[in-house]
């Protein structure tokens, strides 16, 4: 039997894991499901190069109540720069990448030898963060699924009935 959507909604909140770098939340009839996965700044003093990069994941479920079935938008954000100087002459640049639809994606990055700004304050640690999808979705899922809610099946699979 499928838990009616308001009860469902209720629930939300027991999801959250404080040991976990994500948090649901219900907007509206949604749920929302937010990663700020890295947001700093690096100086290399040997160079004098600073770098900023700045990572989100955001995966919003939709609720269709007449079929008890669920749609998933997935949106992921990235921004990157550098300034530095080579030869006497400051050089900079950047990237800002944006992708919005249904992903599967793991991730991991590793730098060291700068003094970094981020959520924890100011050090000289090495900078390490990792991101992969399934860790905000199958919690997520297996919620949806436990109380009768089915995913929303893709045009093929609707059509080849998977």
């Amino acid at each position: 039997m499928t838990t009616p959507l308001p009860e469902l909604l209720a629930a939300v909140p027991a999801l959250n894991d404080p040991q976990e770098p994500f948090v649901y939340t219900v907007q509206g009839d949604e749920i929302v499901g937010t990663w700020d996965i890295v947001r700093a700044t690096t100086l290399y003093p040997v160079g004098l190069d600073l770098e900023h990069v700045d990572k989100d994941y955001r995966i919003t479920v939709s609720f269709d109540t007449e079929k008890q079935s669920f749609d998933v938008d997935e949106h992921q954000t990235s921004t990157t720069g550098s300034v530095g100087v080579d030869d006497g002459t400051i050089v900079g640049g950047g990237e800002k990448t944006f992708f919005k639809g249904r992903s599967s994606s793991k991730s991991f990055s590793f730098s060291a030898g700068g003094i970094t700004k981020d959520e924890d304050g100011i050090s000289a640690k090495p900078l390490v963060y990792s991101f992969e999808t399934s860790r905000i979705k199958e919690p997520l899922f297996t919620f949806l699924e436990q109380h009768g809610w089915e995913r929303k099946k893709g045009f093929l699979g609707g059509l080849f009935g998977r």
